[in-house]
C-alpha cells in the first residue's frame, strides 16, 4: 500500500526544506496534512487552529490558505485521506484473501487489527474516537462505510456480520489493552468464519 499518511512521517521543523516544499506544491500539501493531523491527536479537534497548523508545517497562514481555504476544508481533507487509506489496505487484504461470505467483514477485521500503520495499534485510532465527537468527520465516515456495506451486500448483509463490526468498532473506540487485540481478533474472525448464506 503506498502510504500517504504514514504515522511515522516526522513533523518538520519550521525550517526544514522550506525552499524545496515551496517549489513543490504537493509536498507542501502533504506537510499540512500530516501537521493537521498530529495537532488534532494531540490537542484536540476543537484547539485545533490554522495558525497553529501554518507553524508547525513551516510555512505561511497565506501558504496554508493557499491549499485550504478553511478549518473545515482542512479536516476533512485529513479525513478523506484517512478514509481513503483505510478503503486501499481493506481492499489490499480482499485480494490477498478471495472469500465469498463476509469478504469485507473479514478484511475490515483484519486491517483494523493487523496493520500497524492504520489500524488499532496506530495512532490513527485516536483520530477515529475523535470522530464521533465531530459531527462533520462522523458523517464522512458513516457514509463511507455505508456505501461499502452497499457495494458488498451480496456478501455481507447477514446481521452477524454487521455485529462482528460493530465489535470491531468498539474495541476502537473504546481503546482496548494492545495485549488483548490478539484474542479479540481471533474470536471474531472465527464467529465470521461461521457465517454461511444457508444458516
Amino acid at each position: 500500500m503506498n502510504d500517504l499518511f504514514n504515522a511515522n512521517t516526522p513533523t518538520p521543523a519550521p525550517d526544514d526544506k522550506t525552499n524545496k516544499r515551496k517549489n513543490n506544491p504537493e509536498l507542501l500539501r502533504h506537510t499540512i496534512l500530516v501537521c493537521a493531523k498530529n495537532l488534532m491527536l494531540d490537542v484536540g479537534i476543537g484547539n485545533l487552529s490554522m495558525q497553529k497548523v501554518a507553524d508547525m508545517a513551516g510555512t505561511s497562514k497565506g501558504g496554508l490558505f493557499h491549499h485550504f481555504k478553511s478549518k473545515d476544508e482542512l479536516i476533512t481533507s485529513v479525513v478523506e485521506l484517512f478514509i481513503a487509506q483505510i478503503n486501499t489496505a481493506i481492499l489490499a487484504d480482499m485480494d490477498a484473501h478471495p472469500t465469498e461470505m463476509g469478504a469485507f467483514t473479514k478484511a475490515y477485521a483484519r486491517v483494523m487489527f493487523d496493520n500497524q500503520e492504520i489500524g488499532l495499534q496506530s495512532d490513527w485510532a485516536g483520530l477515529i474516537r475523535a470522530m464521533t465527537a465531530d459531527s462533520q468527520m462522523n458523517e464522512l465516515w458513516i457514509s463511507w462505510l455505508a456505501q461499502k456495506i452497499k457495494t458488498h451486500a451480496s456478501t455481507d448483509s447477514d446481521p452477524r456480520l454487521s455485529v462482528i463490526r460493530c465489535a470491531v468498532d468498539g474495541a476502537w473506540l473504546n481503546n482496548i489493552p494492545h495485549d488483548e487485540l490478539p484474542a479479540m481478533r481471533t474470536y471474531l474472525l472465527a464467529l465470521a468464519d461461521d457465517v454461511s448464506p444457508n444458516l
